[in-house]
């Protein structure tokens, strides 16, 4: 238990943590105490002086910032010797400060604006000619620095060492001439690098998107989340006349620890795509025809059931995606089960085993470990967050990272141990790990000879100090991406953590990292062919049909992959596809595309014109973030509510979909959005006291599912028999894809890439191949060109390339699994 240190702060009776600076604990009774160089989450500082107080016994003024609480100390922060130092400290800060207030976009909600006011002189005494310095030039593409304006409180500088942990921002010069900077003035362009803004006390550090488009009083801001990675960052949205602005930080410490990413901030601008799909369409004589929105929508509900009872509900499918609402997910697999009858509902391509065998942890309890086990994941580039949080856990809490992958990452020069096994061979991988465990425990792993022999890539001896590491920790969090992993891998990893958890002096817990913004959520609402809402089995038939009707269909359904095989063919004769885009992002697009050109219907309900929706018999208009709220499971299970920021006459996606089972007799009336949260409330066990009242500020964790009777091992499709020469392609992701999102109008283009391949040196010089050649990789599907990259980010026999722009088109030319055979010659 955390020691209490009772002390006065003005008279007022105050108890804080031992360690709590007097600046903090003055904040508990609403005691305020400027500050300018000190920020909660970069520590100590007191290079402002603009703290200072009084301390009885102590002969001079302290800094309230540095000072620690001690017990029955005496703290004045109102006296005449106080504000004579304040005044003091504000006119040598004033003394070469511009007087750019009226066009500062930092006027209107600046501390030095705001002490200077509060506590400063009303006159100045100098009279001599100011210093200058640089204004407005470019720090970033996206960031603009006033080097006049600033105070030199060394808040991002500090920021980009103590949190970054990238030292990109220096202080650059002595006295008058220090600066802020970057080595050899390159610009700062780290992933994070939007954050020194919002931290920024004075408008020296300005977003240059914002520059000059709005006063900070004249902007509407919505309390929302990031709906770009499986995190689902706190920020708010800034908007003028319907018009999107900016982006800030709101700080919640169980998410984001008070910080996002560049991605976040600048990946707004698809709000205002003009690909943007609007209205309803229907095809009619091959020309588009629009409709009425509610109207296309009962339209499609009367056409699916036309199909369903035609030719059995099993010849129509849902296509979800891990990118809606709770609210949005729930109907539709309601619609879909409760009124068609069926069980084909999926919403991702790769295969998984829902359920955590373990605690299912918060990204807080990262910080609480004392080691950290990355599999298959890349936080960097899927969950930069997730990043800063194990970065701050490995320096601030002496936590070890110990990474279990088949690529280097950036996070590698953190680790306390690497280990890196062959592309494809995570499920070897995770058996070896859960067989040594097993071993030193006299357990059985439950994998067979199979799982266990099959080989990894990995030395013996980095095998064996991977097992003895996990085996002698106290406290473990294992972080892995279900997406990255193939085959029944999955399985393999739940039964490792069951392994894990036998060893009787170990705390364990898991997050599955998967880098997209609901994936937790789409689980838990049900929009899986084997699992209703809660993790509830189809086995369990009279749980279901007491909880979800006695109709409720009990045979199972098809997963996205065999719902295309259906397509294919014939099978399948409608399918509704919900804010997905399986052509392009499911292996084997141009095979997709065929089979979805077989069907009798195709329904798409997206908010961006996409290479599937092109398809489309009928397309409904999904609003998607900005426009729309909702609620939002992140991957560390707590639930958030998601507020609009925009209007729009489109009605919201639940809406639509309410509309829908409306059209096939359900009576059900939703007065709001949260109508439909209740229902998920009290039909999903674990949702169980998620309101409006619960989550409307930092959110609130939901109780893990049981996921009880779910299926055995779990086949995707094969890979081809590899040719001789031929390497293990891996597609890894790459946090600023050139996409539909982030296109060629974004504010993050400069950080777009090309293609490129990854290649052990090994395989590159039996290959003849050399550093920045052209490449072609070809598989059965068709074929990618890349530069080819030398360097050891994966083991012999593998490639890796980053998914780095739609029309790269690598995901083509993967197979089922996921991972592909390819073979590789030069362009």
């Amino acid at each position: 238990m955390t020691d209490e240190i009772k002390l006065t702060i003005d008279g007022q009776a105050v108890s804080a943590p031992k360690g709590t600076m007097v600046v903090d604990a003055a904040k508990k009774v609403g005691i305020e105490i400027p500050v300018f160089c000190y920020h909660e989450k970069l520590g100590p500082f007191g290079c402002c002086r603009m703290c200072l107080v009084e301390v009885e016994k102590m002969p001079k003024l302290v800094t309230a910032c540095t000072q620690a609480v001690a017990p029955d100390m005496v703290v004045l922060t109102q006296t005449p010797k106080v504000e004579k130092a304040r005044k003091g400290v504000l006119e040598f800060t004033l003394l070469n400060h511009p007087l750019d207030c009226p066009v500062c976009d930092k006027g209107g909600e600046c501390p030095l604006q705001n002490n200077t006011f509060r506590y400063g002189p009303g006159t100045t005494r100098m009279e001599f000619d100011r210093a200058h310095n640089a204004k407005a030039t470019s720090l970033s593409p996206v960031i603009t620095i006033d080097r006049e304006r600033c105070i030199a409180c060394q808040r991002c500088t500090r920021y980009s060492d103590i949190i970054e942990q990238e030292r990109a921002l220096v202080m650059l010069n002595r006295g008058f001439h220090n600066d802020v900077g970057t080595f050899d003035n390159r610009p700062y362009d780290t992933r994070f690098s939007g954050n020194v803004i919002d931290i920024c006390p004075v408008g020296a550090l300005t977003n240059s998107d914002f520059r000059f488009k709005a006063r900070t009083w004249d902007l509407k801001n919505s309390d929302t989340l990031c709906a770009h990675c499986g995190c689902n960052c706190n920020m708010t949205m800034g908007t003028r006349l319907n018009k999107f602005m900016r982006i800030e930080t709101r700080p919640n410490n169980a998410v984001d620890d008070g910080w996002i990413c560049d991605k976040a901030r600048w990946g707004y601008k698809f709000a205002h795509s003009e690909t943007r799909i609007l209205d309803a369409s229907t095809v009619s004589g091959g020309a588009r025809k629009v409709l009425p929105v509610r109207e296309a929508a009962a339209g499609v509900a009367e056409a699916l059931k036309k199909i369903a009872d035609e030719h059995g509900p099993g010849s129509v499918g849902f296509l979800g995606s891990p990118y809606g609402s709770n609210e949005d997910l729930y109907l539709y697999q309601k619609f879909f089960r409760q009124r068609l009858k069926t069980n084909n509902i999926d919403h991702k391509a790769y295969p998984e085993t829902p359920g955590l065998p373990v605690e299912h942890y918060d990204l807080s309890r990262l910080e609480d470990t004392n080691l950290v086990l990355l599999i298959a994941s890349d936080p960097p580039e899927e969950l930069p967050i997730v990043e800063l949080r194990i970065k701050k856990a490995i320096t601030r809490k002496r936590v070890k990272l110990a990474i279990l992958n088949d690529q280097t990452t950036d996070l590698d020069r953190f680790a306390a141990l690497s280990v890196r096994y062959n592309v494809g061979a995570d499920g070897a991988a995770l058996a070896a790990l859960a067989g040594g465990l097993a071993k030193e425990l006299d357990v059985d792993a439950g994998l067979g000879d199979a799982a266990a022999s099959a080989p990894t890539g990995i030395p013996a001896d980095k095998m064996k100090e991977l097992v003895e590491l996990v085996r002698t920790s106290m406290r473990i969090c294992v972080v892995y991406n279900p997406a990255a992993l193939t085959g029944d891998s999955n399985r393999i990893l739940k039964r490792l953590l069951e392994v894990i958890s036998k060893i009787p002096t170990i705390e364990c817990g898991a997050i599955p990292a998967a880098p997209y913004t609901n994936a937790v959520g789409a689980l838990d609402m049900g929009v899986l062919p084997d699992y209703y809402p809660g993790g509830v089995p189809l086995s369990e038939a009279e749980a279901i049909r007491e909880n979800f009707g006695e109709e409720s269909p009990l045979d199972p359904g098809l997963s996205a992959l065999e719902m295309i095989r259906k397509a294919e063919s014939g099978e399948l004769k409608a399918l509704l596809v919900y804010r997905s885009n399986p052509v392009l992002d499911f292996p084997g697009g141009k095979r997709i595309e065929e089979a979805l050109k077989k069907l009798d219907l195709l329904v798409v309900h997206d908010m961006i014109e996409t290479e599937t929706s092109r398809l489309a018999h009928i397309v409904l208009p999904s609003n998607g973030p900005a426009y729309d709220e909702g609620t939002t499971t992140n991957i560390g299970g707590r639930v958030q509510y998601r507020r609009r920021g925009l209007t729009t006459q489109n009605p919201p996606d639940w809406q639509i979909v309410s509309g829908m089972c409306a059209a096939l007799g359900d009576e059900t009336d939703y007065s709001s959005l949260f109508g439909v949260t209740r229902e998920i409330a009290e039909k999903v066990e674990s949702y169980a006291g998620i309101d409006k009242a619960s989550i409307k500020d930092q959110g609130k964790n939901r109780v893990a599912p049981p996921w009880n009777g779910g299926p055995g091992p779990q086949k995707a499709d094969a890979s081809s028999a590899p040719k001789n020469g031929a390497l293990k392609l891996r597609v890894a992701d790459y946090l600023f894809c050139n996409d539909k999102i982030l296109d060629a109008h974004s504010d993050l283009k400069h950080h777009f890439k090309p293609s490129v391949v990854h290649m052990n040196r090994v395989d590159a010089e039996r290959l003849g191949l050399h550093e920045g050649e052209r490449v072609v990789l070809s598989a059965e599907p068709g074929v990618v060109t890349a530069d080819v990259a030398v360097s050891d980010r994966c083991n012999p026999g593998g490639v890796i390339v980053p998914r780095v722009s739609d029309d790269q088109g690598v995901r083509s030319i993967l197979q089922g699994g996921g991972v592909s055979w390819v073979e590789i010659r030069k362009a």
